[in-house]
């Protein structure tokens, strides 16, 4: 008997260990569980310190994704159809830029507030690729009618929807899109952006770690994304108000700023911008966009040609031109270059009339720059700076350009380059006839370049043309000439010209042109 207690209390211990132990586990599994939860789907202040480098980590699952097939794109006319707010407004304007600079057929509407439709089908084939709305709100909230006849045709026809949304409110807006499984959060401030690595939109714009610094404006708006068909392309930190009680955003967390409908839900791809496109990076994601969604058929060659004129290498008032010092700074900014570009050259354009009519440092510095001649490319602009057309005859041309040819000669300069400048491209367009034969008899000039043809602005309007078997390139100007040559002066300070140069406005030229020409 009292063996059997014994083996009874045994049991009874055995028993409440063994359901101890059971609730512990428990309790331990379920605090791990929720901590996971809540760091996966809700951006904590953690994520503030998070490097965009380390993906794992960001409030998102970033991983390959497959989008929906878009349709057969010869179904439709290679032209995009944009509705704006108003023929002036200043986004439309951008957008419309974007695509006469990209060389894309585009038609305007004014967006309907409930009106009808423009006509989308013509002789059985789609009349548009692609749809971009101004204000994204205008296509959220059209009648069901238009909605339900401009959604099924973007599904027969495979066309995608780019909108845009910009906080118009003064105070912190927070909403649903109708529609989507996603929150929306407005007017606000934001730093620190990445790209999305995985995303398929990606194609001129390459993904990079964290770019540091505060984007411009504080009317962004940003989503919450909670759900897989719906990827982020952008991610940026939001700067929350302080004195915003309780706030319904985490500070310092990483939301998307443009993100990818992937057409899981209801066949038709989206891509939404919480912005205007000032930031230099929506620019570029916004090309990347167009081309995607439009099946390839409107896209950028990945290839870019730069040639970076600098004229009036020798010309310039004493005080004002390069000494030893600037010319070593070209060599230093030609090398920097070339680690991003593939044989990257400056190409100076000399009038030999000036050389040595400086200080004794500058003359000190013409020296210099023809001691490393070698190291440049060089082209001829005219021996005294003259305007071609104030000369009325071939022959006084021809008595320039051998000045220019024997100075070249003398100091080891090139001349089989086939390339030259006038100066203010005088004479080439309109044609001064004798510039083309006075340049194809002493120079055997192939190439130039000019801003007039056909229109002097906007610049995205310039076109090439060849005359007299010269062909002429349409140039590009950076807004610095020779009586404004110094970094210090450049407008918005040196700061302005640095960022221009590391990846906003001047990158932005180079990707929107085969050519840049650069004139300093």
């Amino acid at each position: 008997m009292s063996f059997i207690m014994k083996l009874h209390r045994h049991f009874q211990r055995t028993v409440i260990l063994l359901a101890t132990f059971c609730m512990v586990s428990i309790i331990i599994s379920a605090y791990y569980l929720y901590s996971g939860y809540k760091q996966e789907n809700e951006p904590s202040e953690m994520m503030s310190e998070v490097d965009c480098g380390d993906f794992q980590h960001l409030p998102y699952r970033l991983m390959e994704v497959k989008a929906m097939k878009l349709s057969d794109a010869s179904r439709t006319d290679p032209t995009v159809l944009v509705f704006v707010e108003s023929q002036y407004s200043s986004l439309g304007q951008d957008i419309i830029m974007i695509l006469e600079s990209s060389r894309f057929q585009y038609h305007i509407e004014i967006a309907p507030g409930k009106g009808d439709l423009p006509a989308l089908i013509e002789k059985m084939k789609g009349k548009y690729i692609l749809i971009i709305y101004e204000n994204i709100l205008k296509y959220i909230n059209m009648d069901s009618w238009n909605r339900s006849l401009l959604d099924k045709y973007c599904m027969e026809y495979g066309v995608g929807v780019i909108g845009f949304h910009k906080s118009s409110e003064k105070t912190l807006q927070s909403f649903q899109l109708k529609g989507f499984p996603f929150s929306v959060y407005g007017n606000l401030a934001v730093k620190d952006c990445c790209i999305n690595p995985h995303s398929p939109l990606l194609h001129v714009t390459k993904s990079s770690k964290l770019e540091k610094g505060s984007l411009p404006g504080t009317d962004w708006t940003v989503f919450q994304i909670n759900h897989s068909a719906y990827q982020p392309v952008i991610f940026a930190k939001v700067k929350t108000p302080e004195n915003l009680s309780p706030p319904p955003i985490s500070k310092g967390a990483f939301y998307a700023t443009v993100i990818h409908d992937l057409g899981l839900h209801d066949g038709i791809q989206r891509v939404f911008f919480g912005n205007n496109l000032n930031f230099w990076l929506h620019k570029l994601i916004f090309i990347d966009a167009v081309s995607f969604l439009s099946g390839k058929r409107l896209t950028l060659s990945l290839d870019r040609y730069i040639l970076v004129d600098i004229d009036d290498i020798f010309v310039g008032k004493e005080g004002t031109r390069m000494n030893t010092n600037d010319v070593k700074a070209l060599l230093d900014t030609q090398n920097l270059l070339r680690a991003q570009i593939t044989n990257f050259t400056f190409n100076l354009g000399f009038s030999g009339k000036f050389y040595h009519t400086g200080t004794e440092e500058e003359d000190e510095g013409d020296d210099h720059l023809l001691g490393s001649v070698d190291d440049f490319w060089w082209f001829p602009h005219m021996w005294s700076h003259m305007q071609p057309h104030l000369f009325h005859n071939e022959s006084s041309l021809v008595e320039q350009m051998i000045l220019n040819k024997k100075f070249a000669l003398e100091h080891g300069i090139p001349t089989d380059m086939g390339y030259a400048v006038a100066p203010h491209h005088s004479g080439v367009y309109p044609v001064h006839v004798q510039l083309y034969e006075a340049w194809k008899k002493v120079w055997n000039i192939r190439i130039t370049s000019t801003e007039e043809y056909p229109h002097l602005k906007p610049a995205r309007y310039r076109r090439g043309f060849i005359h007299k078997n010269i062909m002429v390139l349409p140039r590009q100007t950076c807004g610095l000439f020779t009586h404004t040559i110094f970094y210090k002066e450049y407008p918005g300070g040196p700061k302005e010209l640095d960022k221009s140069i590391q990846g906003g406005e001047l990158f932005f030229t180079v990707v929107l042109n085969p050519y840049l020409f650069l004139c300093l």
